[in-house]
Parts: structure tokens; sequence; C-alpha cells
């Protein structure tokens, strides 16, 4: 299998850093060019630390550059509820050995793709706000972009409001500018990965764990038991891991290619993600690949066996 070249653009964030993990327990996969961060869960501050610090854990020497600290036209809203104030869950690593780039993400997202000979697929997990920007500013990384696959909108109710989801309504003009800009995308929106995550004695098992992933993993998790966005208190979305399933396992999913718009009103419908669900009216794929549906249990198989394959890794 031809290895995937990918850009991982996030904010981490628990189920950010569970994801990060998945890609490096599959660095058999993927080519990871790097990773950005953008402020989303945390301050861009605290994410960026976040990022450094687990791939020092994970002694990993990938690139990682610092992106925007606050959306294109709104004010910063942390998710420290969600993700504690630290954004791991409180969970402490050491400190990182890791260097950030002397770029910012944007100049650096920009040089990446287009020294790239593949063309490069970008995972953005956080807000839109560094994709945005990079394809405003340097339009010709177009041309090299061979997808994006976003966690991020839903077709079904959101979680930061009632119809809005987190990383879209932290900046819905950044991602009205990803929708409409033509680029192959995947969404992987609350519909979908709300299914897509671990009951809570997976997280129990992996938070007794003594190895690296796993152990971490687990505790962090464990943090999301603390609040009340668990399904019935014994189930945990693990939103971002999503956007990288995906690309490995695109049989998992369902889909439809639907029109999807965004809106940037100030009212209760900001960031809501309107997607033409009509079954009757036929979208080619120009249009956005919508998931609907997932395999949960095949979902949670492959994410626990590379979690303890990848203790084996590092």
């Amino acid at each position: 299998m031809k290895k995937r070249n990918i850009i991982i653009d996030c904010d981490p964030g628990i189920d950010d850093i569970v994801a990060l993990s998945f890609a490096i327990a599959n660095e058999d996969k993927f080519n990871i060019l790097g990773i950005t961060t953008v402020a989303g869960n945390q301050t861009i501050d605290k994410v960026t630390s976040n990022a450094l610090k687990v791939m020092s854990y994970y002694n990993r020497n990938i690139e990682i550059a610092k992106g925007q600290e606050k959306p294109l036209l709104r004010e910063k809203s942390a998710a420290s509820n969600v993700h504690g104030e630290n954004g791991m869950g409180d969970y402490q690593l050491p400190e990182a050995k890791l260097e950030l780039s002397s770029q910012n993400a944007i100049s650096f997202l920009r040089d990446k793709i287009m020294s790239s000979e593949e063309k490069v697929t970008l995972v953005p997990v956080g807000p839109l706000t560094n994709i945005a920007l990079l394809i405003k500013v340097f339009p010709e990384v177009m041309e090299n972009i061979e997808l994006v696959s976003i966690m991020g909108g839903s077709i079904s109710g959101g979680n930061r409001t009632s119809c809005a989801e987190f990383n879209v309504w932290a900046d819905p003009e950044a991602a009205k500018i990803v929708f409409d800009s033509k680029l192959p995308l995947v969404m992987s929106g609350l519909n979908v990965t709300h299914s897509t995550g671990l009951y809570k004695e997976d997280v129990e098992k992996l938070a007794k764990s003594t190895g690296k992933a796993t152990e971490l993993c687990g505790k962090m998790l464990e943090y999301y038991f603390k609040g009340d966005h668990v399904k019935e208190g014994r189930f945990t979305p693990i939103h971002d891991a999503c956007a990288l399933m995906y690309l490995i396992y695109p049989e998992l999913f369902k889909f439809r290619h639907m029109k999807v718009d965004v809106d940037c009103s100030d009212g209760i419908s900001r960031g809501n993600t309107i997607a033409d669900v009509r079954e009757w009216i036929k979208y080619d794929n120009t249009y956005p690949k919508v998931l609907v549906d997932v395999d949960l249990e095949k979902f949670r198989e492959i994410l626990l066996n590379d979690l303890y394959k990848l203790d084996e890794m590092v």
C-alpha cells in the first residue's frame, strides 16, 4: 500500500491526541509531513505545547508549526469544560524535547505542499482558520492538495449550540471559505463521529495499562466521563480520529455527496452546516463527501488494536 502524504492541522485537545496517536501507529500507511496547530479546544500556546509534548513523548521528530491564535473575524472561545485547563484532561506530560518550527503554520503548509512530489492530504480536526488562510493567501497550493478530510460540522444538530458543531462554530467564516473552495472534501460531522469512540470499560482498561500510548490515552479519556457529553455515561465519542480512520478504512463508512453551506450569521444558527439531504437531488463528486454512517464496532476494534500496537512502537 502506497503511503499517503498527510499534514494534520489540530488543536490538542484530548480527542486530537488520540487521533495523533492513531496516526503514529499507522506510520506504515501515513507519511506525516508535519503538524500545524490552531486555537480551538484551548489557546494557541497550550495546544501547540501539547502537540510538542506528545510528539516528544512518542519520540517522533515530526515538524510542528504554530498557527492562528484566533478566528478570522471572531473572538476566541476555548472548550476548557470539555478538555480541561491544559487541553489534556489535566494529564501532565514531560516538557517537550522538540523545538517549534521557525515558520508560521500558513507558510509551513504552503512550503510542505508545494515541495511534495506527490499530492498532499490535509487533515484539519480543529477550527478551519489555518486552512482558509492558506488557500486565500496561497491559492496555488490547491493544485497539489489531494483531499481535505475534515472533522467538523453536522447534519443532525450540534454540540456547541443546538445546531452547530464546535469547530465550525468557532470560525464559521473560515469554514465557509474551505467548503466553498471546490477542493475535494470529506466531512466527518457529529452525525457520524458521535458513533465513533470507546466504551467506558475500554477507557478504564486503557487507563490501567502500563503502555505509554494506552495509559496516556486512557487517563486523558477518563476526563471525558466527568462531563455530560458522553452517551448515557458509558460511551465517549472520539471525534477527531474519524477524519484519519476514513483515510485508511473508507469501507467502514457510508457517505453521500451533498452541497454544504455554512451559516455565518450572529444568531442562533451561527456555525450551522446546512447540508442538502433531499434524497431525490443527486450531487456529483465535485461536492463534499459527507459521511452519514459508520460501523462502530469495527471502528472501536481498529482504534483499540492500534493504540496497543503503538505501545510496542514507542
